[in-house]
């Protein structure tokens, strides 16, 4: 706020007291008061109107300065209606109180917003757990009667239980942090129990695995880290070539440990590999496969971010893709997650 701004406001005001001040004179000058006079009256009296002003332009510029300062430390903007200074003229103490009402309002949708989604999230988490049972029952039935079709039957119950996975995580994300139990493992176990999960598509599509350098000791959470791992895994299955083969490298560094996991598949184009990490982001791919829904990845994305892993893909058409996961040690993974 400058000084000419505050005065521009204040204009009617300046006006009245421009045509008070030439009415003074006109009068003193017509009662033959001397010229020296009036003009020492005219002074006194534009002291005794900017005097006020300026000190009320000092104050005001003062606050709203501390009030702009404070907005751009904080980083839950709806607090600046819990600031604790009170400012000494009365359109200041107006908004203030107009700020607290607001950020009352909006602390209480919050609350009410978060409360929705925890109910969300465990009703989501105990039909998960209901759901597995029936699942799992059918499996039982589809085991003990083999033939072509049951075998099929128990495919479908294993992809039925995967995508009942996904939807758990996915209402987990917001928080998963708290769900995570690190503790010590390889990546061969990690790579291992991805497979297992997988292991009937990457039969029945004839995968050729290739592990290489995978004993390699990391603090993780398994069972989400295999989770993460069994997602790049479904992505490669779905997008492969005939001829279909995975790898997965182990590699130490200084301050971490990777994981590539690297197909032969159709590859992504250019155009879309910086936002095949974006919710519901198909691609091309979308349109030449209609089951694709650009929610696994996105997944990944939010379980790397939660566990403070860092995941990036390289990939061309035609060409395959490769996930890198780059694992911190053990102190940044333990800071991020517990």
């Amino acid at each position: 706020m400058s000084f000419a701004s505050y005065l521009f406001d204040h204009l009617f005001f300046l006006c009245c007291y421009g045509a008070a001040a030439m009415l003074i004179g006109g009068l003193l000058w017509l009662i033959q008061v001397r010229g020296i006079f009036i003009l020492f009256a005219e002074l006194i009296l534009a002291a005794a109107v900017f005097a006020p002003l300026l000190l009320d332009f000092l104050r005001r510029r003062g606050f709203y300065a501390a009030l702009y300062r404070l907005l751009e430390t904080l980083d839950q903007k709806t607090l600046l209606g819990e600031i604790s200074m009170t400012p000494s003229f009365l359109d200041g103490q107006i908004l203030l109180d107009l700020l607290r009402g607001i950020n009352k309002y909006q602390n209480d949708r919050l609350a009410s917003m978060e409360g929705e989604i925890l109910d969300y999230r465990e009703y989501v988490e105990s039909w998960v757990h209901e759901i597995k049972t029936p699942i799992a029952s059918a499996r039982l039935i589809a085991e003990n009667a083999k033939n072509p079709a049951t075998l099929r039957m128990e495919e479908e119950l294993q992809r039925i239980d995967r995508y009942v996975e996904q939807a758990l995580y996915y209402a987990r994300s917001a928080s998963a942090e708290k769900d995570f139990r690190v503790e010590p493992t390889s990546l061969k176990f990690l790579v291992t129990e991805a497979i297992k999960t997988y292991s009937k598509p990457l039969i029945r599509t004839r995968c050729q695995i290739h592990m290489e350098n995978l004993d390699l000791p990391l603090h993780a959470d398994i069972k989400s880290c295999a989770f993460l791992i069994g997602q790049i895994l479904s992505n490669s299955i779905k997008y492969r070539k005939d001829d279909f083969h995975l790898t997965f490298q182990g590699q130490r560094t200084a301050n971490s440990v990777q994981l590539s996991i690297t197909d032969n598949g159709i590859g992504i184009s250019k155009r879309d590999l910086p936002r095949i990490f974006d919710k519901g982001f198909t691609g091309e791919h979308g349109r030449t496969f209609p089951k694709s829904t650009g929610i696994g990845l996105y997944l990944c994305k939010k379980l790397c971010d939660n566990m403070n892993i860092q995941i990036t893909a390289e990939s061309a058409p035609n060409a395959g893709t490769t996930i890198l996961l780059t694992f911190p040690e053990e102190s940044f993974v333990f800071s991020s997650c517990l």
